[in-house]
């Protein structure tokens, strides 16, 4: 039953590559100018992450002004890691013709998410997460994904980890009083379920550089026939113990997403972090 829909995205991922690869390809030859060295994060049950942001604003005949918000933390034990993430990106624009003033939102878009990871074996671990997020542009109001599974640990060195997830979701999205069209329909939201498969990893490539990448699809099995693909990376490199300079790749695929909805969602930014 599972073969013909699988089979329909994995023929579609292919087609889809090319877009990912492109950005992918360049950050990690970026990370491979380094040479690697160990420098993994002790469980000991204290919280470390990072937070940045990045801003620009130009002016004249037109104004615009954009903002990018990044933060991360994680809590890890011998047993046990607990893993928050959140971003903002905003961009607005104004320009006057004729003596009238025009204000557009370019992007106005959020994303928060949580898992709990708790391990069974060395390698096996189950997990829970969850996730919302919004897009006015996309007019998505608001997503909500909850999701539960098992993970095991392909790859688990001082170096870097590779992790392989397969679980289940449930998926509710909201749209504002518009409605979008969905298989033909106008909607102005919907639930469904899916399968849930994915991977992550990271790796210390220097004393100074790390590369994250993390590749998530998520086709439904439930009334609305459709998947999901997500994918981000991200690489670091620092300046000194506190700061580091973060460049961040990150793309949206909705293969429900009609005309003018935009099917694929993509992000690139850098800027400053701050470590604690």
């Amino acid at each position: 039953m599972l073969y013909r829909p699988l089979n329909f995205i994995c023929k579609k991922l292919w087609k889809y590559s090319w877009k990912v690869a492109t950005p992918l390809f360049f950050l990690v030859t970026m990370a491979s100018c380094v040479s690697a060295r160990a420098d993994e994060a002790k469980p000991d049950g204290t919280w470390q992450g990072s937070g940045g942001t990045s801003f620009s604003y130009s002016t004249g005949n037109s104004q615009s002004s954009s903002l990018a918000i990044t933060a991360d933390a994680t809590r890890k034990t011998s047993d046990d890691k607990l893993s928050l993430s959140g971003q903002y990106v905003g961009n607005r624009a104004q320009s006057t013709y004729n003596g009238v003033t025009s204000t557009s939102t370019i992007a106005n878009q959020w994303l928060v998410n949580s898992r709990y990871e708790y391990n069974i074996t060395g390698d096996k671990f189950d997990f829970k997460s969850l996730e919302f997020s919004h897009n006015q542009i996309q007019l998505l109001r608001l997503r909500s994904v909850v999701s539960s599974g098992m993970g095991y640990h392909m790859i688990k060195t001082p170096e870097s980890h590779w992790d392989l997830l397969g679980g289940v979701s449930y998926r509710s999205e909201q749209y504002n009083s518009l409605g979008v069209t969905i298989n033909n329909q106008m909607v102005t939201g919907f639930d469904t379920v899916e399968l849930l498969l994915s991977e992550d990893s990271s790796s210390k490539i220097s004393e100074t550089t790390d590369f994250t990448q993390h590749l998530s699809i998520r086709p439904n099995i439930g009334s609305v026939q459709g998947y999901l693909i997500t994918f981000d990376s991200t690489l670091t490199v620092a300046i000194n113990k506190t700061l580091s300079l973060r460049m961040t790749f990150q793309d949206i695929f909705n293969s429900l997403s009609q005309v003018p909805i935009q099917k694929s969602n993509t992000l690139f930014f850098t800027g400053i972090n701050v470590k604690f």
